[in-house]
C-alpha cells in the first residue's frame, strides 16, 4: 500500500498519535528495549521507512509519550489544587507522593530521560518537550504559592528546582530490575530497596522544610 503524506497539521497530528500509542503498548510490555519502529511498523498503518516522516529515533517518540503522560500528569494535580483550598506539608507531601504513584509510566520515561530520550532526539525535539517541563514547573509554583504564600521567593523557588531532581533520581533506586536484584544478592550485603512511597513523602517533606 502506497503511503500517502498527511497534508494537514490535523493529518500529522492524528500520525503522530497513533505511532505513540503503539509505542506507549510496546513500552508498558516491554521497556526501552522494546520499542523499534519494526515493531511500531506491525502495529499501525506505517511502513518503518514512513516513520522517519515523522520521528527519526525511537527515543523522540518515547519524548513526546512521557510529554503526553506528563500534562496527565499536570491535570491530575491541577484537580488536586482545584479541590483542596489549603495543604499542610504534610498533607502537601503525601499529595505529590499518591499522585505521582499513580503515573509509574511518567516515572519510569523520566528515569531514562537524560541518558536515552534527551540524548538521541533532535535538538526541536527537546525544546518542544522543555516547553512543557516549564509549564509544570509552574504548576508545582502555583501550588506553592497558594499553600505556602508566607515562604520566601527563594525557599520557594528552591523547592521547585529541586523537587523533579529528587523524583528522577529516587523512581530508579526504589524498582530494581531482576538482573539488578540477583546482583545484590550475590554481594551477599543485608540491603532492602527503599521504598517509593516512604521516601517520595519524607523527601519531599524535607525539601518543604524551609518553606
Amino acid at each position: 500500500m502506497e503511503f500517502i503524506r498527511a497534508r494537514t497539521q490535523e493529518q500529522i497530528i492524528n500520525r503522530q498519535e497513533e505511532i505513540i500509542h503503539a509505542c506507549d503498548v510496546l513500552f508498558s510490555q516491554s521497556g526501552y528495549d522494546g520499542v523499534n519502529f519494526k515493531a511500531i511498523s506491525k502495529m499501525t498503518s506505517f511502513t518503518r521507512p514512513s516513520i522517519y516522516n515523522y520521528y527519526q529515533t525511537k527515543d523522540e517518540i518515547l519524548l513526546d509519550l512521557l510529554k503526553r503522560e506528563m500534562l496527565h500528569w499536570q491535570a491530575d494535580f491541577l484537580d488536586i489544587m482545584n479541590s483542596t483550598s489549603s495543604m499542610t506539608k504534610e498533607q502537601y507531601s503525601i499529595s505529590i507522593t499518591k499522585s505521582l504513584q499513580s503515573h509509574d509510566k511518567m516515572l519510569k520515561l523520566l528515569s531514562i530521560l537524560f541518558i536515552f530520550l534527551e540524548k538521541n532526539s533532535r535538538v526541536e525535539k527537546i525544546a518542544d518537550f522543555k516547553k512543557t517541563v516549564f509549564r509544570i514547573f509552574g504548576t508545582i509554583n502555583e501550588s506553592v504559592n497558594k499553600y505556602f504564600p508566607n515562604a520566601s521567593k527563594k525557599a520557594k523557588d528552591t523547592f521547585t528546582s529541586v523537587l523533579f531532581p529528587y523524583i528522577l533520581g529516587l523512581h530508579p533506586m526504589t524498582y530494581l530490575s531482576e538482573k539488578q536484584l540477583r546482583a545484590v544478592q550475590l554481594t551477599g550485603m543485608n540491603y532492602t530497596v527503599p521504598d517509593f512511597q516512604y521516601m517520595c513523602y519524607h523527601g519531599i517533606l524535607l525539601l518543604l522544610s524551609d518553606l
